[in-house]
């Protein structure tokens, strides 16, 4: 009985060494090019269906009286897009962020199109509260980035973007655990773009999408436009309106 398992151990040891190694000497590569035609009857079936999204993106929302850009330290369309959003919830300031602003919107007819191309997703706007520390803790994250868009408040930067000084709104009072309520998107809110302050906090949904709201408000309107207020500044511009 020995012998025999030892037989079998030298049989296995025999075909593991001796398993075949192949090396790859050389290969070809080559583009076959592939030609259809369109189905026809795949298109007929698709073409209502793309008339009325068309219509629909194309449909008139307001006029601009101005080209819209985002940029920094503010800029028309962050100004646009976050005073229009304190319209639609309870709370003191709105933040939103330069990279979730994916277009510009034209000076001229605005379409339902030209909000979907600013803002493809589907983010929510929340409201969460931030006490004085993760406040200010928010506002060192936008002047160290030189800027974002921001409504409700007044910010002085130091020209190698340090918080020096802001003016919050008047009804916030900080003081015995007070708090500041903050509108933003969910996205945001859930730690989107390194917002570390709204980490684990209660978010409370306004019930709207933030592109619903922007074409909501397009529609109320004849005609939009927007300003640079300075709301972000240097600080010796935020002693000027102080005194």
């Amino acid at each position: 009985m020995k012998l025999k398992k030892y037989y079998i151990y030298i049989g296995l040891l025999l075909l593991f060494s001796c398993t075949a190694t192949y090396n790859l000497q050389s290969s070809d590569s080559e583009t076959i090019e592939i030609q259809a035609s369109a189905d026809s009857t795949a298109l007929a079936i698709i073409a209502p269906y793309q008339k009325g999204i068309e219509a629909e993106m194309n449909e008139v929302l307001c006029v601009s009286e101005m080209e819209m850009k985002k940029g920094k330290p503010e800029s028309l369309l962050g100004n646009f897009v976050t005073d229009l959003c304190l319209n639609y919830a309870e709370a003191e300031i709105c933040i939103m962020n330069n990279g979730g602003l994916r277009s510009t919107l034209p000076k001229g007819n605005i379409t339902r199109g030209d909000i979907y191309t600013l803002m493809p997703f589907d983010n929510e706007l929340v409201i969460l509260e931030l006490n004085k520390s993760e406040f200010e803790g928010m506002l060192e994250y936008i002047v160290s980035r030189g800027g974002e868009p921001f409504s409700g408040m007044i910010v002085a930067m130091s020209h190698d973007n340090k918080l020096i000084d802001y003016l919050e709104p008047a009804s916030v009072d900080f003081s015995n655990g007070g708090k500041i309520r903050v509108l933003t998107s969910d996205y945001l809110a859930n730690g989107g773009d390194k917002m570390w302050f709204f980490k684990d906090k209660e978010q409370n949904k306004v019930g709207i999408k933030l592109r619903d709201a922007i074409i909501n408000y397009c529609k109320s309107q004849k005609t939009i436009s927007s300003k640079l207020d300075s709301r972000l500044m240097k600080k010796k511009e935020l002693i000027e309106i102080i005194e």
